[in-house]
């Protein structure tokens, strides 16, 4: 008889993540984190000469949400609880607790994966939402878009929702990258810096077919195809624009391949090499 899907033994190890999560002072230093753009943005409003047109403003808020958000912080939260996905459980010694409870170390991963994603996504789009909301409070419309003509049609509240979607897409496919990236060496957290320095900021920021491995450029790709004026952002050659923004881009199968791959990789990994403290332990 084939035994039945444990989905009540799943059900408790996602909510048990999410609690574990919650619960863990790490989680909340890292949400402070998150929010440390809106505290810039709300420093720069504050200390910045009387704004006359929309421009600074437009500046500020893509500037903040591209370069610190983004590229940084969405990357380094996902790196902290990607690396020790698996890892804390061989250390704590509740991966054999787990795995008696027939779930296999397979699921594990996948539970345990889905559960920290949704609690990032949330976190990371209360941080965005807070961004947003930290650049246009209180700001003069009626008399800053006559002063503003290319973006006299500028539409903040369509962007927060593309950048929610993109973040939403970043969480998913930086925590299966350092998921991975756990699992394949005793040093995962160096592995993971060598990773974002190579592979996200010097390779993805190349003029070259290269930079199409990045997941920060994809990223943009995804921002700009919804976005189109964030191009000017990057204050970039039209040749060269052309070249990293394509016009037919989107970015999103790339990320959602991307991370699959990494995830059927960790999940090999996981079931194959023996779980032991030596073997994820964190740096």
């Amino acid at each position: 008889m084939k035994p039945a899907f444990p989905i009540g033994a799943i059900a408790a190890l996602f909510l048990f993540t999410i609690r574990q999560m919650l619960r863990d002072a790490k989680f909340w230093a890292v949400a402070a984190a998150m929010f440390l753009p809106c505290a810039l943005a709300l420093l720069i409003r504050h200390f910045h000469p009387p704004i006359k047109s929309l421009d600074p403003v437009w500046h500020l808020y893509h500037g903040l949400s591209q370069f610190m958000f983004l590229m940084g912080l969405v990357p380094l939260a996902c790196m902290i609880y990607g690396t020790g996905l698996i890892g804390t459980e061989a250390e704590s010694k509740t991966i054999g607790y787990l795995i008696t409870r027939r779930l296999r170390r397979r699921t594990v991963l996948l539970t345990k994966f889905a559960a920290t994603t949704l609690v990032l996504i949330v976190a990371c789009g209360v941080a965005t939402a807070a961004i947003y909301a930290s650049v246009v409070y209180r700001l003069d419309w009626q008399s800053l878009a006559p002063k503003s003509a290319a973006l006299a049609q500028w539409n903040p509240a369509h962007e927060l929702i593309v950048y929610l979607s993109v973040t939403a897409l970043g969480v998913i496919g930086f925590l299966a990258i350092f998921s991975l990236i756990g699992l394949l060496t005793a040093k995962p957290l160096a592995m993971s810096v060598f990773y974002m320095v190579v592979v996200e900021l010097v390779i993805g920021n190349l003029p070259a077919r290269a930079r199409e491995y990045s997941l920060i450029h994809q990223l943009r790709v995804s921002a700009a195809a919804s976005i189109p004026r964030l191009v000017n952002l990057f204050q970039l050659p039209s040749e060269l624009s052309a070249q990293l923004f394509p016009a037919n881009g989107s970015g999103v199968p790339e990320v959602l391949i991307a991370s699959a791959v990494a995830l059927f990789l960790a999940c090999v990994l996981v079931t194959v090499r023996e779980l032991t403290p030596s073997k994820v332990a964190r740096d």
